[in-house]
C-alpha cells in the first residue's frame, strides 16, 4: 500500500491530526514536498488557523492526486518526531541498536520476517492499532516488502484506499 493510500485510509481527520502534530518545520517540509505554498495569509490570524489551513490544503492534495512523496514525508516526520517510543519498542523487540527509536540499520532486510511479524503483533496489542497499522504498512511500502500482510492491517487502518468522488456529487435530475 502506498504512503498516500495509507493517508487516505486513515481518513481526513486522522491525517490532519497527524499533520498538526508536526513542528512548523516538519509541516513546511511536507508542504514543500506537496508543492503547496507555506506563506502566511492575512486570514492566518494565529498559528492554529495557519496550521488548520495547511492541513486542509494538504488533505485536498492527498485526496485528489498522487502525492506519494508528500505522504511519505508526512508519515516519516510524524513517526520519527511524534511516535518515537513506539519505534523504539519495535526496534528493541527485534534487537536493533537505536537512538530513542531512530536507527541507520537496514533492519527490514536483516531481521527474519517471523521476528518482524511477532514484534508487529506485539505493537498492535500495546499501542493504538490504527497508528501501528500505519507504521507497519509504511515499513512495507518503503521497503517494497509484504512482511506484515498476514496481519490484515488494511482492516485496522480503516476506510477505502481511494475516496469515492461520486458520493460527493449531487445526483443529476433526469
Amino acid at each position: 500500500m502506498s504512503p498516500e493510500d495509507i493517508c487516505r485510509r486513515l481518513g481526513e481527520k486522522k491525517t490532519k491530526d497527524i499533520f498538526q502534530e508536526l513542528t512548523t518545520e516538519g509541516m513546511k517540509k511536507v508542504m514543500r514536498e506537496a508543492k503547496l505554498p507555506t506563506t502566511r495569509l492575512p486570514s492566518h490570524t494565529s498559528s492554529k488557523k495557519r496550521n488548520a489551513d495547511w492541513a486542509a490544503a494538504l488533505w485536498r492534495g492527498l485526496s485528489e492526486k498522487p502525492l506519494t512523496g508528500a505522504a511519505a514525508m508526512l508519515l516519516f516526520e510524524w513517526l520519527t518526531k511524534a511516535r518515537r517510543p513506539m519505534l523504539a519498542q519495535f526496534l528493541t523487540a527485534i534487537d536493533v541498536e537505536h537512538q530513542d527509536g531512530l536507527t541507520e540499520a537496514d533492519f527490514m532486510q536483516n531481521t527474519p520476517p517471523d521476528k518482524l511479524l511477532a514484534s508487529g503483533k506485539k505493537l498492535l496489542e500495546q499501542h493504538d492499532q490504527k497508528e501501528v497499522a500505519a507504521y507497519l504498512l509504511f515499513l512495507d511500502a518503503t521497503n517494497k516488502s509484504e512482511i506484515f500482510t498476514s496481519l490484515a492491517l488494511e482492516k485496522l487502518i480503516g476506510g477505502p484506499a481511494t475516496p469515492d468522488k461520486s458520493a460527493a456529487k449531487p445526483a443529476e435530475a433526469g
